[in-house]
């Protein structure tokens, strides 16, 4: 049985594939023969999840762990499988179908099979995992834990119907959740680690694992009932920074049923700062770290994080931080040049 503290220095270990992938003597690419095009997009083809370092052992046939690959983004492709995608640390951009969402440590989302997914260049600190759930492992006997109104027993049954289009996915605000990571941790643990029971164990922490998920789900459906106290103002927040690309200040008051201006109000009351100023806050959080911890040019993270005018942002950048953007990533990589 290995230690929380081994798993992690597990995950952050860096490969020599990886490692091929940071100093560019390797380039990443999909077998472009085996690809099809949807929407006009050319979509590779994945037909089975292959299984590295440090998840070799695969105790379960019909469940495969993955450790996305680092310093690389990963192109646009589809799978016949389920897919859990957790991360364990750091942040990353997901793009399915044709929006892009950036998630967060601690965040999970199930993906339907056959559905167009691409994730975002990984620095060294993002480690994102892949749970892959074969259909043959959604049995008779696993959906009888759930109820038969449960999202997520109707979301599985869909992903495993021939007759249903595929392209659905769950977005699980679990980053504060204790037992989410904990049972991800274990499954992890287990894998890499296998016991004599392995199969019943990682069989069980999959249950548990979904029934944790179906309250997380239900409960983040709930609209906030606000009675406009300090204390109903984390609502509001923890809603703009989960959508402050897109969000606006008409949208968020629709979405609690206040009046945008009593909104204005209410925020700047509670917090001290403007609806504007929190949402730059969240933007400029992402282009900071996409900065840090991707080659991507400026224009393209600016505009991934909201900003359409690129005049205006380097404006509110400079006002924020004092450099520009590109002087902010040029100071702090060379920071960390001399540190290694």
């Amino acid at each position: 049985m290995i230690s929380y503290a081994t798993l992690d220095r597990l995950l952050h270990q860096i490969d020599p594939e990886e490692e091929g992938y940071r100093n560019g003597t390797l380039q990443f690419n999909f077998n472009e023969d085996n690809s099809v095009i949807l929407n006009g997009q050319r979509v590779s083809v994945i037909s089975f999840a292959k299984a590295i370092f440090p998840f070799v052992d695969s105790p379960n046939p019909n469940i495969t762990i993955v450790k996305t690959g680092r310093f690389f983004p990963v192109p646009m492709h589809i799978h016949p499988w389920v897919e859990i995608g957790y991360m364990y640390s750091g942040s990353c951009q997901h793009t399915i179908k044709d929006k892009t969402y950036t998630f967060t440590k601690g965040q999970l989302y199930i993906l339907d099979s056959d559905t167009p997914h691409a994730i975002g260049y990984l620095g060294e600190n993002n480690i994102h995992i892949s749970i892959v759930l074969e259909k043959q492992y959604f049995t008779d006997s696993f959906f009888t834990r759930f109820s038969e109104n449960s999202i997520l027993s109707k979301f599985l049954i869909n992903s495993i119907s021939k007759h249903t289009s595929h392209d659905n996915f769950l977005l699980f605000n679990s980053e504060n959740n204790r037992r989410i990571h904990t049972y991800i941790a274990e499954l992890l643990c287990e894998h890499i680690n296998p016991s004599i029971n392995s199969v019943d164990i990682i069989n069980n922490y999959i249950a548990l694992l979904f029934l944790e998920l179906v309250n997380v789900y239900e409960t983040d459906q709930i609209k906030p009932q606000l009675n406009h106290t300090q204390s109903n103002i984390l609502p509001i927040l923890k809603y703009i920074e989960t959508n402050y690309k897109t969000c606006d200040l008409k949208s968020t008051a629709a979405f609690f049923s206040m009046n945008p201006n009593y909104l204005t109000t209410f925020i700047k009351k509670n917090t001290g700062y403007s609806f504007k100023q929190l949402i730059q806050h969240q933007r400029f959080q992402f282009i900071n770290s996409q900065l840090l911890n991707t080659s991507l040019p400026i224009e393209t993270i600016a505009l991934s994080a909201g900003y359409e005018n690129t005049t205006y942002f380097y404006k509110k950048y400079k006002e924020a931080f004092g450099c520009s953007p590109k002087e902010f990533r040029d100071k702090h990589n060379s920071k960390a040049g001399r540190n290694t």
